[in-house]
């Protein structure tokens, strides 16, 4: 079984998931089709909408505490974080629900590292990044900025959890 990955995108351009394309050791394909099982991601998801949402319900189920789960784009906290909202729920409290759950979080990109140009003054989302979010939870979080991102940064991260931690090896060989 392959670590299975949930992405989450908040107030993003798209320029994280983009810089992967670039990337040739490992492709995107290679990691997503042998090294990773990518259960979502609004960019890259096969299905939409409702099929789309039930699948990351169903994976987080399944996997607690064995998914890693990647974040772009920063976190809009204003007015509730009515700003930015997946399937009618904002992402920040998509994001408060689903890190407790997952094995490590990954913030891809200077937007969900440290809030990058949508936290820029004036800032009228309450644009924040995502450790700031999770700040106080004693759940870590792995900063990867750039604008884009390097892919090899992010890709080393990710096949390092694939590779030497606990959880991933036990899923593994199951």
């Amino acid at each position: 079984k392959r670590p299975p990955v949930i992405w989450l995108s908040g107030q993003e351009c798209t320029g994280c998931v983009e810089t992967l394309l670039r990337a040739n050791h490992p492709t995107l394909e290679h990691l997503i089709f042998d090294l990773i099982s990518l259960d979502y991601s609004e960019t890259l998801n096969a299905g939409s909408g409702h099929q789309a949402e039930e699948a990351r319900a169903q994976s987080i189920e399944a996997n607690k505490g064995n998914f890693i789960l990647v974040v772009d784009g920063a976190i809009p906290v204003k007015d509730g974080g009515v700003y930015c909202q997946i399937a009618g729920k904002p992402v920040v409290d998509i994001l408060k629900e689903t890190a407790p759950l997952a094995a490590a979080v990954i913030a891809i990109g200077s937007c969900a590292s440290w809030g990058g140009i949508p936290s820029a003054s004036p800032n009228p989302t309450g644009a924040t990044p995502v450790h700031k979010i999770l700040e106080g939870s004693n759940i870590p979080v792995v900063n990867i900025p750039g604008c884009p991102p390097n892919p090899y940064n992010f890709l080393s991260t990710v096949l390092h959890y694939v590779t030497f931690t606990a959880f991933c090896q036990s899923k593994l060989t199951m």
